[in-house]
């Protein structure tokens, strides 16, 4: 395996690892009630 298919494969598995702690960070937030936008009101 050469340097930029390596690059490109760990690299990709950042993303794909950042979203699924982006989606489940959301679903924590939808589970438990909680709203970012509108507290105020």
């Amino acid at each position: 395996m050469n340097i930029i298919s390596y690059a490109l494969m760990t690299y990709g598995l950042t993303a794909v690892i950042a979203l699924f702690v982006v989606a489940v960070i959301v679903g924590i937030s939808k589970a438990t009630g909680g709203s970012s936008t509108g507290e105020d009101e």
